[in-house]
């Protein structure tokens, strides 16, 4: 790859020349496509599986900016792509009966959510949104997504250098920045999301039908929140994310 002509590259119309990309990745996904099941994660009929569940154009879009990064011998691989209702339930339950043990339920929740969506409101639900590491990189000694690991000389360094630079072009941004105005979760330097389809998809989670849909929804800890805890959630988690994924 010619690095000074792909750094030139700023919008997805020099990448589709560059790669013949067909004309329908342009097309934002209208919230009249959007299903608010798939949000939730009770619903799957949003996905292509060809390997990892994600949101079909998201799918397109990492398929050439993984073969891109090839190019420069980085192999971005998924660790954690669409992630289900019935999954996010098991991960939140198996964190609020540890965290329970030595804290109240109230603690208990604000520890979980320092990393862990509440069921039903994780941008994994999406399909849009993706972890990533560098397959082509030694594995470092623990766990895969940790800050540490991204930066410095680091695994995982390279990647998230790759990543800053190039990752727009096709689409995706870093969700939750090394920013102390930012609100919400903590930073994760693995953390993309597909910005296209994805605010499309968080427009539609800021309304009243997803949220009346969402208070249906059953889960140990949730009768520990008061109503205005969820307002406080959805704002401040729901909306604490890089500008450049807020909706219009």
């Amino acid at each position: 790859m010619n690095r000074k002509g792909f750094i030139k590259t700023a919008a997805l119309a020099g990448i589709a020349s560059q790669f013949q990309l067909s004309s329908r990745f342009f097309k934002f996904m209208s919230t009249g496509d959007i299903k608010i099941e798939n949000l939730l994660g009770i619903s799957e009929s949003h996905l292509k599986s060809k390997p990892v569940l994600l949101e079909e154009k998201t799918y397109e879009a990492f398929s050439l900016m993984r073969s891109a990064a090839l190019k420069d011998q980085i192999d971005i691989k998924i660790v954690s792509g669409y992630r289900s209702f019935q999954r996010q339930k098991e991960i939140w339950e198996r964190k609020f009966k540890q965290f329970s043990k030595t804290k109240n339920p109230a603690d208990a929740i604000s520890e979980i959510i320092t990393y862990s969506s509440i069921p039903g409101t994780s941008r994994h639900h999406w399909g849009t949104d993706i972890d990533i590491i560098d397959a082509a990189a030694e594995m470092p000694k623990g766990g895969l997504l940790q800050e540490n690991n991204y930066h410095g000389e680091a695994p995982f360094s390279n990647l998230k250098s790759w990543m800053d630079r190039y990752s727009s072009d096709f689409g995706f941004e870093l969700v939750y920045t090394k920013d102390k105005a930012r609100s919400g979760f903590n930073y994760e330097p693995w953390h993309y999301s597909f910005a296209p389809v994805s605010k499309s998809y968080l427009k539609l989670q800021m309304g009243k039908d997803y949220k009346k849909a969402w208070h249906t929804l059953e889960f140990e800890g949730k009768s520990e929140m008061t109503y205005a805890f969820i307002d406080s959630y959805f704002k401040n988690y729901g909306m604490g994310i890089h500008t450049s994924l807020m909706p219009s």
